[in-house]
C-alpha cells in the first residue's frame, strides 16, 4: 500500500479573536481567586468570617428607649429589646436573654442629656462547676465604665455610671459586654456559642 502524509487536524488554529477570549477568561480567573483570597468585604464581615477576631457579627440595630423605664429581657420584653440587641445575644425566654460569644452589644437612641447615666442591670451568671464566678467588662462608645466579677446561681444587681464624656455629641447609647470567662458548650464547639451572662432587666436613669 502506497505511504501517504498524515492526515492533518480538522481543528483550525485559533484566531486573533480566540486569543483574545481566551486570555479574557484567564485574567478573570486569576481575578476570582485573587478575590477568594482577599476579598474585599467591609470591616465587620472580615473581622467576624474571615479573621474571626470577634464573635460579634455588627448589624444595623438601633433601639429607642426613654431613660427612667426598667426594661425587661424575659420573653415579656421581647417585643422592645430585639431592637436594642445587636449581636452575641439569644432570644429572651422565660429567664433572661443569654450572651452568645465573648461579646454582646446593645445600642440605643438616646434623646439629648445634659449629664451622665447611672445604670441598673439585673444579671445571672452563668456557672459550670468548677467555674465558680463570671467577670464581665463593660463598656460605652468606646469608653470602659464598670468591670463586676458575679457569682452564685441568682440575679446579681449591677450599677455603674456612664459619664457625660462618654455621651456627648452622640444620639446613640452603644454597650459592649466582653467576657473573660465564657463557657463553651461542648470541647469542640465553637467560642461563638460560649455562655456568660443572662441579662434578666435594663434601667438607665438621667444624672
Amino acid at each position: 500500500m502506497p505511504w501517504s502524509e498524515p492526515t492533518r487536524s480538522a481543528i483550525p488554529p485559533l484566531t486573533l479573536a480566540g486569543y483574545a477570549l481566551a486570555g479574557a477568561l484567564a485574567a478573570a480567573e486569576i481575578a476570582i481567586l485573587a478575590l477568594a483570597l482577599n476579598p474585599q468585604v467591609d470591616d465587620d464581615y472580615r473581622a467576624y468570617y474571615i479573621d474571626k477576631t470577634t464573635t460579634c457579627l455588627n448589624r444595623d440595630a438601633v433601639g429607642r428607649y426613654t431613660p427612667g423605664r426598667t426594661v425587661s429581657f424575659r420573653s415579656d420584653g421581647a417585643s422592645e429589646v430585639m431592637g436594642m440587641m445587636v449581636c452575641g445575644w439569644s432570644g429572651p425566654v422565660a429567664d433572661g436573654t443569654h450572651s452568645l460569644g465573648e461579646t454582646s452589644r446593645l445600642r440605643l437612641a438616646l434623646p439629648p442629656l445634659r449629664d451622665g447615666l447611672q445604670a441598673t442591670l439585673e444579671i445571672i451568671p452563668v456557672i459550670r462547676p468548677p467555674q465558680t464566678s463570671q467577670r464581665i467588662v463593660i463598656s460605652a462608645n468606646g469608653t470602659e465604665v464598670h468591670r463586676a466579677t458575679l457569682a452564685g446561681a441568682g440575679p446579681a444587681t449591677v450599677s455603674f455610671v456612664i459619664p457625660q464624656a462618654a455621651l456627648a455629641g452622640r444620639a446613640r447609647l452603644e454597650l459592649v459586654f466582653d467576657y473573660p470567662d465564657g463557657i463553651p458548650q461542648s470541647p469542640d464547639a465553637s467560642n461563638i456559642y460560649n455562655r456568660a451572662i443572662k441579662l434578666t432587666s435594663f434601667r438607665l436613669d438621667a444624672l
